[in-house]
């Protein structure tokens, strides 16, 4: 069992994604924004608490790519895996969030939609990855 950020502006796939992660034994705790990584008086210790964070790249509130940043000085054994719906919204057209995810620090990556398989199967290769 591993303790569990997900963290999405997204409600439906939040609350999906931590059903589906629960019902595998993970304790997951859901955050609308990168906020609570990147908080500079609180984020340090709200990285540390974790051992695996499920970031979106795409917030409103939030930039994914800066919590990956904020996360990884944070807790540097920490596990990332950043997720995204590709270039919707992006600012800077072709911008490839997830490849741009992975030179930040991210473990691995998952472009929605996914499927459970696909999620379950990323959670445990970050999970074990050297």
């Amino acid at each position: 069992m591993a303790k569990i950020l997900l963290i999405d502006d997204e409600d439906d796939l939040r609350a999906f994604v931590a059903v589906a992660l629960n019902y595998h034994g993970h304790d997951v705790t859901q955050a609308r924004s990168g906020r609570v990584i990147t908080d500079p008086e609180k984020g340090v210790a709200a990285a540390a608490d974790f051992d695996l964070i499920i970031t979106d790249i795409v917030m409103p509130d939030s930039d994914g790519l800066e919590t990956i940043i904020a996360a990884r000085r944070a807790h540097p054994a920490g596990k990332i895996i950043a997720i995204s719906g590709g270039n919707r919204g992006a600012t800077v057209p072709g911008a490839d969030y997830l490849l741009q995810a992975r030179m930040l620090g991210a473990d691995a990556t998952l472009s929605k939609p996914f499927s459970t398989a696909d999620l379950f199967r990323t959670v445990e290769q970050a999970l074990h990855a050297a």
